[in-house]
Formats: structure tokens, sequence, C-alpha cells
């Protein structure tokens, strides 16, 4: 699903997240759309620098914000292992009060989604605003709820098989349902982690909360926050937005 930002369950996953956690497709998107804006760029949900870390090493000014201690400590290793500099801020980003001001916010990986209370959703979209210079923009991914829901059936499903550091091996399952509230998903990972033997020697669970926000849903608050659409692609090729097709929402927000 991508990265919470209510709470620090993340923290106990920590450790495994960057094993099964590898996708890039989204980064030359980000990269470019940094570049563009050529100022200082606010990272939200920044988790352990899958997208961060790309940036800083192209030169890009970049804060980065997660409420996961553990998470940014192991970003805050990589830095330093690269030679790399960022300002890394750990908090919740309903209550974002930094002192700067920004030429570009972007929230990757689609996690805005973890965002299920609508008035969580208006605060992370005002403060966002708040910390950006006029004109500036703000990059929102969502999933399409049209695609996303077919996967919402309560099923098991194997995510992958990792390789483990040193040896063994990480299973990751994942299995969500609709909660009863229009949009609302619960569900779970299930993090399994064997030796080269094939004997189990450790199992996570992650409890998992999100919504399908709609179009004309999240359109509203954004409006509602100050923001104005300034585009909507359909995936990270710069698509256009397609409902019954495309797989995200990604939204270019400008205030």
């Amino acid at each position: 699903m991508g990265r919470a930002m209510e709470d620090i369950r993340w923290d106990s996953v920590a450790s495994l997240y960057d094993l099964y956690v590898t996708a890039t497709f989204d980064v030359p998107f980000f990269l470019a759309e940094a570049k563009a804006a050529g100022g200082p760029v606010l990272e939200l949900m920044s988790g352990t620098g899958r997208v961060s870390l790309p940036l800083v090493e192209a030169g890009v000014p970049l804060t980065c914000v997660d409420a996961s201690g553990e998470m940014l400590r192991r970003l805050r290793q990589k830095l330093s292992a690269g030679g790399l500099e960022a300002t890394v801020v750990q908090g919740d980003v309903r209550q974002l009060d930094l002192a700067n001001t920004f030429d570009l916010a972007i929230l990757p990986f689609h996690s805005f989604s973890e965002l299920v209370d609508p008035s969580d959703q208006h605060a992370v979209l005002a403060a966002v605003h708040r910390h950006l210079r006029r004109g500036a923009r703000f990059i929102c991914t969502l999933h399409n709820p049209s695609v996303r829901r077919t996967s919402v059936d309560g099923q098991p499903r194997l995510v992958g098989k990792f390789p483990l550091e040193g040896e063994g091996s990480l299973l990751l399952w994942s299995a969500s349902r609709f909660a009863g509230q229009d949009g609302v998903v619960e569900g779970v990972q299930v993090y399994q982690e064997y030796d080269a033997r094939g004997v189990l020697r450790r199992q996570r669970m992650l409890d998992m909360r999100f919504a399908l926000i709609g179009r004309d849903e999240f359109e509203q608050r954004a409006g509602g926050a100050g923001f104005r659409v300034a585009g909507l692609y359909g995936d990270y090729d710069r698509s256009p937005f397609e409902m019954d097709s495309s797989p995200y929402m990604i939204w270019i927000l400008e205030a």
C-alpha cells in the first residue's frame, strides 16, 4: 500500500521494508518534476528513502518527513553512507510545521490513501498548502478505486518471496476486505521469515487500513484546501487518467 502516517506501526517491520519494496517505476517521474521545480522539495511519508535517495543524488534540495523513527533511522544511515545530505524530520504530516516553504511537495507510493478520516485528509492538504510558495505544486498519488477494488476480496495473496540478508527467505502475504464504511478497506500483511532449511524462524503481522478515494471526492477536498487542479495522470508515463483502466490517480495540484 505504501507508508502509514497516523502512528508508528511501521517501526516493527522497518528492518524488512527494503527487502520487499524495491519498486522504481515512479522514480524517473519524480526526478523530472523535482528538476523542473528548480528549488527545495518536500517529500511526505518518505520512509527509508526509496524516492528520496535518487532525488538527493541528483542534487535536489530535499526535506523528508515521516512518522516512523525506525524508517528515518535507516534513511539517515543511507544518506551518511553515500555522503549525501537532506533534512530529515520525524513528525505527523497532519500537523506539519516547518520553517521553510517549498517549490514542490510530493507524496509518493499512493500513501495518501492511508488517511482514512476526511478530516485528516483535509488537515494534510491544508498543511501542505501552507508550506508551498504561490504557484508551487503538490503531487499527490492515489490508487484508482475502480481498479484497486478488484483485489479487495478478503482472500490471502502471496505478495512475493524475497531473499533475506545472509540466508533464508521472506514471504509476504496480504489480505484485505471492505470495512463496511464506504470505500474504507481493512487488511493485514503477514511477514514470514524462513531459514535456509525452510523452517519458519519469525512471523510478524501488520494491520492495514486505507480508503479508496474517488476522483470527485479528492478534487473537492483539494479545492477546499486552496489548491487548483493543474493535471491528472493515470500512470507515471503521464498518460491521461481513464476511470475504468488507469492504475493510479496522479494529481498535480497548484497552490
